[in-house]
């Protein structure tokens, strides 16, 4: 009986060396600390240039088409010469993220910008991209929490300056997802219209909450605008 139960003992501490081991492994193999929405998800010590650029290295992150996730966007940064708004220390900006299906998808920005969405988004001209960049990065630091759900619209301005820069916001009640420039949805009652001119687009937000040292992004399925860029 003695013999058993000694034998057991060893097994159970080795069990346990076992799971401590392989727990350690697990931690060093993580990337970046995840936290559900709408808590963050929270990058380490990355810039949004940084963790952009550590997603398309990884083919384990590639689009549907194989394609790295931010192809386009990093090539309208390279473009324009605005690496300098992705990489600084500034942190009260919020990045809303093109991811390819913003650019080349149907009915998307580099065929609404050319009429070919096939087209090389390098032979694209600097300015127009660069409105494009401008208009996808709000002056604020905008979080999915500090968004009041379903109420009322939030105002807020891009990089780029004036009206048109204008960007409109609201929580959507069912799923707590930020939507753009679009109408608020209700149950029960009318909508109420989005006060966005008809030369606008809007879309819902992805994915939330990516932390970064110099602001805090949001990933896009499609592109927003005041105008046609």
């Amino acid at each position: 009986m003695n013999l058993y139960i000694r034998k057991a003992s060893k097994l159970l501490i080795a069990a346990i060396v076992a799971i401590a081991t392989f727990s350690c492994d697990l931690e060093l193999q993580k990337e970046w600390e995840y936290v559900p929405q709408p808590f963050g998800n929270r990058p380490l010590g990355m810039t949004t240039l940084e963790w952009m650029e550590m997603i398309n290295n990884d083919p384990s992150y590639n689009d549907a088409g194989g394609l790295p996730e931010f192809k386009y966007l990093l090539e309208a940064i390279e473009k324009t010469g605005l690496e300098e708004l992705y990489l600084g220390q500034d942190t009260t900006k919020t990045f809303l993220l093109l991811r390819n299906s913003a650019w080349n998808g149907n009915n998307q920005l580099i065929h609404n910008m050319t009429g070919n969405r096939n087209y090389p988004v390098d032979s694209i001209s600097a300015e127009r991209l660069e409105h494009v960049l401008k208009y996808h990065i709000i002056d604020e630091y905008l979080s999915q929490p500090a968004i009041p759900k379903n109420d009322f619209f939030l105002y807020y301005q891009t990089l780029v300056p004036g009206d048109t820069g204008v960007i409109e916001i609201n929580k959507r009640l069912f799923d707590q997802s930020i939507r753009i420039n679009t109408t608020i949805a209700r149950i029960g009652s009318p909508s109420t219209p989005s006060n966005m001119p008809s030369t606008s687009r809007g879309t819902a937000v992805n994915l939330h909450n990516f932390i970064f040292t110099n602001g805090i992004g949001h990933q896009l399925n499609s592109y927003v605008r005041y105008q046609p860029f």
